[in-house]
C-alpha cells in the first residue's frame, strides 16, 4: 500500500520545515554545522528514532503504548548486570534485549486487548508497575561495569567520519519496519484494524493477533534503543528514560502519524525524530533553557493534533459533498 495524499503533503510540509529550521540555526550558530555536533545529533535522535519507529506500528494498529521508556529501562539494566558477569558480545547481548523487550510488548498486547480499556490507561500504569519495581529491585543504583566490547559504537568509517551503532541500528530498524508495513500483507492488516476496528473484526481479522504483534514490535525497539541508550552514555541509571515518551509520541505525531489510527510512515517518522533532534540541539547551542525544550515539544504535540482534527474535517467535509 503506498502513501497516501494526506500522508504524502505531511511528509513533503515536515521536510520543508527539517531543511529551513536547519537553514535558520546554521545562520545564527556557526558550530550547527560541524561533523562532529552532526553525528552528536544523530546519534541521540537515533534512541529516539528506534522508540518511534515502534511507536509507528502501534499508532497505526490504533493503539498506543506509554510504558516503553520503562521497558527499555528494564532491559538495559538486566542487560548491564549480565555483562558485568559475562562477556556476551554484541550478537548475544542484542539477542537478550530484543528478546526481553519482545516478551514485555506481547504482555502488554495482551492486557490491551483483554481489559478493553483505552490503552493509554493500561500503558500508564504499566509504566508505573515497571519503573517502579525496577526501582525496588535495583534499589537506583547505577551500573557502568561493562565489558571492553561495549565501549566502542563505530561500526565503520565513511570518508574518516564513524558511522554509530546506534544510527546502524536505527537504519536497520527503519528498513524492516517499512519493508513489514509495505511490503507484508500483515502490514495491511495492522492499517486496517487502525483505520476501522470493527471492520476488520468482521473480516475475521484477529485483533488480539494484531495486537500482539504491534506491541510485541515495540517492545522488541524498546529493549534495542535501551541498549543503544546505554551504550551511548557508558551507563545504566534506572529511570533515566522514563519521561521522554512525550519526545517520542511529538516526533512520531509530528511526522503524520495519527493518534486514532491506519496513518503514518516511516519517512515522516524519521523527518519527525530528525525535526525534534534538531530543535533541541539549536535550543542547546544557544544557551536556551532545556525547560523551552519541553514547551516547545509539547507545543508541537498540540499543533499537530489540532492539524489532524482539521484535516479529518475537510476529509469529512469533501465527502458529503
Amino acid at each position: 500500500m503506498g502513501e497516501t495524499y494526506p500522508e504524502k503533503l505531511s511528509t513533503r510540509t515536515l521536510l520543508l520545515a527539517v531543511l529551513l529550521l536547519a537553514v535558520v540555526t546554521a545562520l545564527f550558530t556557526p558550530d550547527f554545522l560541524s561533523p562532529y555536533n552532526l553525528l552528536d545529533v544523530a546519534a541521540t535522535a537515533s534512541v529516539t528514532g528506534i522508540f518511534a519507529l515502534g511507536l509507528l506500528v502501534v499508532l497505526l494498529a490504533g493503539g498506543l503504548d506509554i510504558s516503553f521508556t520503562a521497558i527499555a529501562s528494564i532491559t538495559q539494566f538486566g542487560l548491564a548486570v549480565v555483562l558485568a558477569r559475562t562477556d556476551l558480545g554484541w550478537t548475544l547481548s542484542i539477542l537478550l534485549v530484543s528478546v526481553t523487550g519482545l516478551a514485555f510488548g506481547v504482555l502488554n498486547g495482551a492486557l490491551v486487548t483483554w481489559l478493553r480499556t483505552p490503552p493509554i490507561v493500561v500503558t500508564i500504569a504499566l509504566l508505573n508497575i515497571y519503573a517502579g519495581a525496577l526501582i525496588l529491585v535495583s534499589r537506583g543504583a547505577m551500573l557502568y561495569d561493562f565489558p571492553e566490547f561495549f565501549s566502542t559504537s563505530v561500526v565503520a568509517r565513511i570518508g574518516g567520519y564513524p558511522l554509530s551503532l546506534q544510527l546502524v541500528l536505527l537504519l536497520v530498524f527503519a528498513l524492516v519496519t517499512a519493508f513489514i508495513l509495505r511490503g507484508t500483507h500483515w502490514g495491511r492488516i495492522v492499517r486496517a484494524v487502525g483505520g476501522s476496528r470493527e471492520a476488520a473484526s468482521r473480516q475475521g481479522i484477529s485483533i488480539l493477533a494484531v495486537n500482539l504483534f504491534a506491541y510485541g514490535y515495540l517492545g522488541l525497539a524498546s529493549g534495542v534503543a535501551g541498549l543503544a541508550q546505554a551504550q551511548l552514555l557508558q551507563a545504566v541509571t534506572p529511570g533515566a528514560l522514563v519521561g521522554r515518551e512525550l519526545d517520542v509520541v511529538a516526533a512520531t505525531v509530528l511526522g503524520g502519524a495519527s493518534l486514532i489510527g491506519g496513518r503514518g510512515t516511516v519517512l515522516g517518522t524519521l523527518l519527525g525524530v530528525l525535526f525534534i533532534g534538531l530543535f533541541g540541539n539549536a535550543l542547546v547551542l544557544n544557551g536556551v533553557s532545556p525547560y523551552w525544550h519541553q514547551v516547545a515539544t509539547g507545543s508541537v504535540v498540540l499543533i499537530s493534533l489540532c492539524l489532524q482534527l482539521m484535516r479529518r474535517r475537510q476529509t469529512k467535509a469533501r465527502a458529503l459533498a
